[in-house]
């Protein structure tokens, strides 16, 4: 049965009402219309961005060559997932022009900066040489820097406020490194195999862009980039027993998505025309926030599990993970969909308080082929798996902001978060029927004093949002096998981290 954790949220984001919606909005009544604010974005601007990026990759082998000769790899696994999400900064740059009274179109370039490393432990080679359960071995991808060089088109929710989509071109750089020094690697050389890369690929995305004071520009934006498939090769000699020369050709799939944060400077005349801050621009028309709301988030979910074997028994007596690699990355990324709702005090002109619930629902599932248990990791046969599903989330969370403008308001909210999620082990190859009796299926379950367990988590801008739940021991346990194999094994326990989650949506909503 599927698990459930309870954490705590923390995020900071960005609000906006739209002055069509003037009827939703009390606003204080007037003898006289306002003048109308206007606005120029036309002009150069440069600004700096702060947010994640999470990388989505799949290694996959397409052969293997020994002493020249090609190996049958039809029953193996052959792929593994390499996903994970990383902090990122990306210094921006670009040129608007207002060609109508509503729109603005757009040039734009950055440069994105970030380090994020996924390793899968015990891996000697491409995904179809399998673990060797030893520490020492690995398999890692790293991604770096990016860019892009994209166009922009922007409709005025307000004189100050653009909603944009953005699209263009984009590059990857990422390596893939094979450290292979483990008992089973027979003195294999080169130890260390790395192959590096940078991939042009396509981006597309979208936010929301408002002046705050003079000349300064704040933005919370989302883009999707994909890169396609980069072949790579590694080749090892060794002087021991096995084949002198193996080749492994393999493929990876790199996709990204990333979310950010940005304050941008404007070159030249401020976007409004009047005063240096807008909430003396249009002083004439502050609006109430005051109010109950509802509406619905689009965005992503980037996931960050960590499976971790604490213990591990056969046949009753316990098996020594000191020198193993117990550990297995089930990072993701899904898109989500979020419906919410809350409530909204104005206590100031410019400071509002309010408490808000929403319940997100994304399906993903992470599958690790060829694990049942660090015991068997050297298997990699086919119909052996470890997977997490990741599903619905929600939480309740209270928030404070601030209006950097009548229709725009900055916030901070906190609260409490929920993350239901299954673990599954399958274990329907030949090595297990020989080795455990039956195939066993293990959607988690937990005892009920596991839910509700409080802890600190973050949630960060942009819409975006995250939680974080303590450790977990879920046991794993497979039924002895029968007396003509001669083999038994005990329950294996296994600790996945509940998943640290990030969002993004909310960009722009409508107020009360």
């Amino acid at each position: 049965m599927p698990a459930l954790s309870f954490g705590g949220a923390l995020l900071v984001g960005l609000a906006f009402a739209a002055s069509a919606q003037a009827a939703d909005i009390a606003v204080k009544p007037l003898t006289k219309a306002p003048p109308v604010a206007i606005s120029s974005w036309t002009g150069f601007y440069a600004g700096l961005g702060l947010g994640f990026r999470s990388t989505a990759a799949d290694l996959t082998t397409t052969s293997v060559f020994e002493d020249g000769i090609p190996r049958d790899i039809s029953d193996a696994v052959v792929s593994q997932p390499f996903d994970g999400p990383g902090l990122r900064v990306n210094p921006y740059a670009g040129f608007n022009w207002q060609v109508a009274p509503s729109w603005v179109l757009g040039v734009e370039g950055d440069v994105g900066f970030g380090r994020q490393t996924t390793i899968l432990q015990g891996f000697r080679a491409s995904p179809r040489a399998g673990s060797s359960s030893f520490l020492v071995d690995s398999l890692a991808l790293t991604a770096g820097w990016d860019a892009s060089l994209r166009g922009r088109a922007g409709y005025l929710l307000t004189p100050a406020t653009m909603a944009y989509v953005t699209g263009g071109l984009a590059w990857q750089q990422f390596d893939v490194t094979s450290v292979c020094v483990g008992a089973t690697c027979n003195n294999a050389l080169p130890a260390v195999v790395s192959n590096s890369a940078t991939r042009t690929g396509w981006t597309l995305g979208g936010g929301l862009e408002t002046a705050l004071w003079g000349n300064w520009l704040l933005r919370a934006d989302y883009r999707y980039a994909d890169f396609g498939t980069t072949p790579f090769t590694m080749a090892r000699t060794r002087s021991g027993a096995g084949p002198a020369l193996t080749v492994d050709n393999f493929d990876t799939r790199l996709r990204t998505h990333t979310a950010s944060v940005g304050l941008a400077y404007k070159f030249g005349a401020p976007v409004t025309s009047a005063g240096s801050h807008p909430l003396q621009a249009q002083a004439a028309m502050l609006p109430s926030w005051t109010g109950a709301y509802l509406g619905l988030g689009l965005g992503a979910r980037a996931t960050r599990t960590d499976l971790t074997a604490t213990s591990e028994t056969i046949g009753g007596f316990a098996f020594d993970l000191a020198e193993r690699a117990n550990n297995r990355p089930m990072d993701n990324t899904a898109f989500r969909a979020s419906p919410y709702a809350g409530y909204l005090w104005q206590l100031a002109s410019q400071w509002t308080a309010g408490v808000e619930g929403d319940f997100g629902f994304a399906d993903r599932t992470t599958t690790r082929e060829g694990f049942t248990s660090v015991h068997l990791a050297d298997s990699q046969a086919r119909g052996e798996s470890l997977s997490i599903r990741s599903r619905w989330d929600a939480s309740l969370r209270a928030r404070g902001g601030y209006l950097v403008s009548p229709q725009t308001m900055l916030y901070a909210t906190a609260g409490a978060a929920w993350q239901n999620f299954e673990l599954t082990s399958t274990c329907t190859s030949r090595n297990c029927s020989g080795f455990f009796a039956r195939r066993r299926r293990s959607s988690i379950r937990r005892p009920r004093r596991w839910a509700g367990r409080s802890v600190a988590a973050w949630r960060q801008s942009c819409g975006a949002t995250g939680s974080r739940a303590p450790n977990t021991a879920m046991p794993i346990t497979a039924s002895p096998a029968s007396p003509s194999h001669g083999r038994a094994a005990g329950p294996s326990s296994i600790r996945p981290s509940t998943p640290t989650t990030s969002r993004c949506g909310r960009i722009w909503r409508r107020s009360p």
